[in-house]
């Protein structure tokens, strides 16, 4: 089965965002939860993921309108790659991101972004503020390059042997990263780098495992701080894939779901007796009381499993710090895995059964 991105339309993307989210509330009706609550917050998020892709293709449709209406030919050149790359960046999630929670986070940056770039043109005048509208079309340009760049690498990405060869060589995250610094020629701890810097560092690890060097140029001219921001997470996600994906828990996560071929429900005892026994040691995660947290990243994008609700925050710390050396400990019990929709499957019957919607 082909792994190529399948270009949709607003419509279409609207219509695989409301698929994807009915067949996440099935799964986590499935589940066993404690409570009421705990069950509506899960839910909470799984349709606040869907409301951002809303609230994007909307945002951004109702901004090619008024350019249009405005009759700018420089607005209308920005808002163009603003909308091309909100929607490639939203086509790249819900086709190709499975982890619920990193599935959300990624939506909430890119909304954000969105939200900006979208108020900045709002209030552009290029006849008075030339220089501000050169930056920004430089700005909006640079995202949707890098946006088709980012897509085609996840579609192309599949475990290779870089990633077993970190794993065979107990190369930690951390050292990875360190590494890559250090060719860069940067200095100090990664957590004190710059947004631009840190981009740098995860781009190098990238072309490293042979998924191609950047074609983007990214610098802080071209680059406003909210995007970026999103730029890194999406790059350290990328990173934390090709370091995890010969790692014996993403299997042993795969395998339980698939023996059960329905739904898993772990405690915190269990995950972390399942954790010492994959060799989950080695990655030199904190488990702490909070172990639920550890499961979705080393799971992965392509896994589909659903977990417990910190480990966006937990993403967030990695991919800021560099090292793996990272615990959460707010109020997090159980561990839930399913299998999750598979968007790139739903994407075809999308494209298929809705050319005109």
């Amino acid at each position: 089965m082909s792994h190529e991105v399948v270009d949709l339309s607003p419509g279409q993307l609207h219509k695989l965002a409301d698929l994807i989210h009915r067949q996440e509330v099935e799964k986590l009706q499935e589940l066993h939860f404690k409570s009421y609550a705990d069950q509506q917050k899960y839910l909470h998020c799984a349709k606040d993921a869907r409301d951002k892709v809303y609230h994007i293709l909307e945002s951004t449709q109702e901004m090619i309108t008024q350019t249009e209406a405005e009759q700018d030919a420089t607005k209308q050149d920005i808002a163009k790659d603003v909308y091309e790359y909100c929607t490639k960046g939203i086509e790249t999630s819900l086709e190709f991101i499975r982890s619920y929670n990193t599935h959300l986070n990624y939506l909430d940056k890119l909304k954000s972004h969105s939200d900006d770039l979208i108020k900045q043109l709002k209030w552009l005048n290029p006849a008075t503020q030339e220089k501000k509208a050169q930056r920004l079309a430089l700005e909006a340009g640079v995202y949707k390059k890098a946006a088709l760049e980012f897509a085609k690498k996840f579609q192309h990405f599949i475990p290779n042997q870089f990633s077993r060869w970190l794993k065979e060589n107990k190369i930690k995250f951390e050292d990875l990263v360190q590494k890559n610094m250090a060719k860069l020629d940067f200095q100090g701890p990664f957590k004190n780098l710059d947004d631009i810097q840190k981009l740098q560092v995860y781009e190098n690890i990238i072309e490293e495992a042979g998924q191609g060097k950047s074609v983007v140029t990214y610098s802080v001219e071209a680059l406003g701080t909210v995007g970026v921001a999103f730029f890194v997470f999406t790059a350290a996600a990328m990173v934390w894939d090709i370091y995890t994906a010969e790692d014996k828990m993403q299997a042993a996560v795969r395998d339980s779901v698939n023996a059960l071929t329905e739904v898993v429900s772990l405690e915190v005892g269990e995950v972390v007796d399942a954790a010492i026994e994959a060799g989950f040691a080695a990655l030199d995660i904190e488990i702490a009381s909070a172990a639920v947290t550890v499961i979705g990243p080393v799971a992965g994008f392509g896994i589909g499993a659903l977990i417990g609700m910190a480990t966006s925050a937990l993403l967030d710390l990695i991919f800021s710090s560099g090292t793996s050396k990272v615990k959460i400990t707010d109020g997090l019990t159980a561990c839930r895995v399913a299998p999750m929709p598979d968007g790139l499957q739903l994407a075809r019957l999308v494209k298929h059964n809705y050319p005109d919607h």
